[in-house]
């Protein structure tokens, strides 16, 4: 894509989107163009990361809520106990449970996986601090840890795997940080669960690379 015209990359792209690598890069096209794949690339493995991160996270979680129950009947699972969700959780695992229906089985594990990312995360919110602490925080055995503190590092996660999703600008000295939160929260479930996921992809060093562009928007959150 290098060899292309910065008025054909304009029309792939957008002015706007086009425009944001060309200021990182001083207006060099050449150097726009390098950026933009380079960019391409650390978005690719950030996401490979996160889709090892999301797996890791929610079996960490089901093997603690989950203990000791059966895959089937769903009704005799923590996914549909009022005494462990609250009625707006409840209702999205109905609305897996209902897609599941139509086509296969509906076992635990299946509703597991056709859970949303932001489900997993809502679990840490204020609303489940008694859950939290009763049962959830033994998800991560290796991290002395407040429901709070998970919240706040999970919320980050989420943000950036959005933003990823989206095919967003990660262009800022705050990507490596974002990947260090996903690195830390998986060593708190278990070390060698983290040893593991860094060698998985090339994310943390292509995101080192990448930092030194500055966006002009600064840090996601």
């Amino acid at each position: 894509m290098g060899a292309m015209s910065e008025r054909q990359v304009r029309r792939w792209l957008s002015d706007a989107r086009y425009g944001r690598y060309r200021d990182a890069c001083g207006g060099d096209h050449t150097s726009t163009m390098r950026l933009y794949e380079w960019h391409a690339a650390l978005s690719m493995a950030s996401f490979g990361l996160i889709h090892h991160f999301e797996v890791l996270v929610r079996n960490a979680i089901d093997g603690v809520l989950g203990d000791g129950q059966p895959e089937a009947p769903i009704e005799e699972t923590w996914l549909v106990d009022f005494g462990t969700l609250r009625p707006d959780g409840i209702g999205q695992v109905v609305k897996v449970i209902d897609r599941l229906e139509r086509r296969r089985d509906v076992t635990r594990s299946r509703v597991i996986a056709g859970l949303t990312f932001a489900f997993w995360v809502d679990l840490f919110g204020r609303h489940y601090e008694g859950l939290w602490r009763q049962r959830l925080h033994a998800a991560f055995p290796y991290g002395r840890l407040t429901r709070k503190e998970v919240g706040a590092q999970m919320k980050r996660v989420r943000r950036f795997r959005n933003r990823i999703a989206h095919h967003d600008s990660s262009l800022n000295k705050y990507v490596a940080a974002r990947i260090d939160v996903i690195l830390e929260i998986a060593a708190w479930i278990d070390p060698h669960a983290r040893e593991w996921l860094e060698t998985l992809t090339g994310a943390s060093e292509i995101a080192r690379q990448v930092a030194r562009y500055r966006d002009p928007l600064g840090d996601p959150g």
